[in-house]
């Protein structure tokens, strides 16, 4: 098993290369999730400023 985590000698680099990759996944589903909120808030405002229906 430690032979896994070592990576073959190269585990300075391939952890951190993988905790990196992680963050900006993460980060990449954090902003998404945020523009969309922002994205719909902004519609239901258009929306009732034109008198356009119930949501």
């Amino acid at each position: 098993m430690s032979e896994f985590f070592d990576m073959g000698g190269y585990a300075a680099y391939v952890w951190p290369s993988y905790g990196l990759t992680l963050i900006v996944v993460v980060l990449n589903i954090v902003w998404a999730r945020r523009l969309l909120t922002r994205s719909r808030e902004e519609a239901r405002r258009r929306l009732a400023m034109r008198g356009g229906g119930d949501t």
